[in-house]
C-alpha cells in the first residue's frame, strides 16, 4: 500500500506544481493563519491541482454558511475540520456530502483517547501536535510518536505535526502511518512554501517505501 501524501498550507502555482505527486492539496480557510488563502485566489489555484490529487479545504470553527460556500465555490473533494468542532457540528457538515477530516491535537496519551468519539462520524482522524497558541496546526513541532503505538484505528488516521525530510523516514518507522500530512516541514519562512522542500519531502517518502 502506498503511502498517502498531503500538502497543506498551498498558496502558489509554483508549490501546486511542485507537489504534483502528492495525493492531496489543502488550503487553509482560517483567517488567523499564516497559510489563510481566501476563497478568490483557491479559485484561481484550483486548475492546477491535477485530476489524481484531491483538494481539501481546512476550516477552523467555521460558520458552517461559510464552509457551504466555500464547498460549492471550489468544489472541495475533502473537508478538513481543525478545530474544536463538536458532534453536532460535524453531524451538520455530513450534509454536503463530502469525506470529513477530524483533526485531533496530541500531547500525551489520553488525547488519542479523545479520537474514539469522532471516528464513527469522520472519515479520518487526523493527529497533530497540540499547540498552546490559538492558531491551529503548522506549529513545526512533532509529538511523540511513540504515543500512536498503542493506536488501534477504525478508519483512515492521518500523520501531522513537524514532519519534515529530515524526519520522515523515522516517523514512518515508529507509526506505520500510511497518511501523512506535511505543512512547515516544506517551507522557506512561516507561511511561505519551498519547492524544492517540497519536492525533496516527497522523494524521502518514495525512497522509504521502495525501501521497505
Amino acid at each position: 500500500m502506498k503511502i498517502k501524501i498531503k500538502l497543506c498550507g498551498l498558496r502558489d502555482k509554483e508549490s501546486i506544481l511542485a507537489g504534483s505527486d502528492a495525493n492531496y492539496i489543502g488550503f487553509v480557510f482560517y483567517q488567523k493563519s499564516p497559510r489563510f488563502i481566501n476563497a478568490l485566489e483557491a479559485k484561481r489555484l484550483r486548475p492546477y491541482i491535477n485530476d489524481n490529487q484531491k483538494l481539501v479545504g481546512l476550516f477552523v470553527d467555521a460558520d458552517l454558511n461559510l464552509v457551504n460556500h466555500i464547498s460549492e465555490t471550489l468544489n472541495l473533494d475533502v473537508i478538513q475540520l481543525h478545530g474544536n468542532e463538536d458532534l453536532v457540528y460535524i453531524n451538520e457538515i455530513k450534509k454536503l456530502k463530502k469525506p470529513i477530516i477530524k483533526a485531533i491535537p496530541i500531547k500525551e496519551y489520553s488525547d488519542i483517547k479523545k479520537a474514539s468519539k469522532f471516528e464513527k462520524l469522520c472519515d479520518m482522524i487526523l493527529f497533530d501536535t497540540k499547540s498552546e497558541s490559538e492558531v491551529s496546526g503548522g506549529t513545526g513541532i512533532s509529538f511523540d510518536w511513540e504515543l500512536l503505538k498503542g493506536y488501534d484505528p477504525r478508519g483512515e488516521w492521518i500523520l501531522a505535526g513537524g514532519l519534515n525530510e529530515n524526519n520522515i523516514s523515522r516517523a514512518l518507522k515508529i507509526t506505520n502511518a500510511k497518511f501523512i500530512d506535511v505543512s512547515s516541514g516544506v517551507e522557506k519562512s512561516k507561511g511561505e512554501k519551498c519547492q524544492k522542500k517540497i519536492k525533496s519531502f516527497i522523494r524521502c517518502v518514495k525512497d522509504y517505501e521502495k525501501k521497505r
